[in-house]
């Protein structure tokens, strides 16, 4: 009997040992990720909004003609406005010609923390109902942090842009295009 009650812990032992150790749970945790989509909507929202407001703040109200305007960023930086403006008083249409040569000029949005070098257009019309505007860099340098929903992504590259504005934003950064 003695021998059976050995036989039986043996075996018993045995099987918890393969049913313990057969199934291995994965340890590994998916690390949330952020789509490109939302990246690079961020960053071209961000560069829309830097560029708007290097023009309002240097340019808006200012009288039309051939600027050269060397100016801070709008949150730090430097950035040198150079090129012509023209205002149709009859439809109320501002129209420009404009290069914007940025120097780790920075800004911020809720979702964005960028700082960007390099020169981008910015030419176009545009009135209180009407947009058509357009941005264009060869080579764009963008550094910085995108955070969404607790999730954050870095940039740090440069290359071209493109972004087209009207009743919607088309934006084309390092090859990929986000529309909104």
């Amino acid at each position: 009997m003695r021998n059976k009650n050995w036989i039986f812990l043996f075996i018993f032992m045995g099987m918890f040992m393969v049913i313990t150790s057969s199934c291995k749970k994965d340890d590994t945790v998916d690390t949330p990720t952020m789509s490109d989509e939302s990246f690079y909507k961020d960053i071209a929202y961000a560069l829309v909004m830097c560029y708007v407001d290097i023009y309002n703040q240097n340019l808006a109200g200012v009288t039309t003609g051939t600027h050269n305007i060397t100016a801070n960023g709008p949150m730090g930086g430097n950035v040198v406005i150079t090129g012509t403006t023209t205002y149709d008083n009859t439809h109320g249409i501002t129209t420009t010609d404009l290069v914007l040569s940025m120097s780790n000029v920075k800004y911020i949005t809720s979702n964005a923390n960028l700082e960007l070098t390099g020169s981008t257009t910015y030419s176009g019309s545009f009135s209180s109902g009407y947009t058509s505007v357009n941005h264009q860099s060869d080579n764009l340098y963008i550094k910085g942090l995108i955070t969404r929903n607790s999730i954050s992504r870095n940039i740090d590259m440069s290359g071209q842009v493109s972004i087209n504005r009207s009743t919607s934003i088309s934006a084309n950064i390092f090859g990929y295009t986000v529309t909104w």
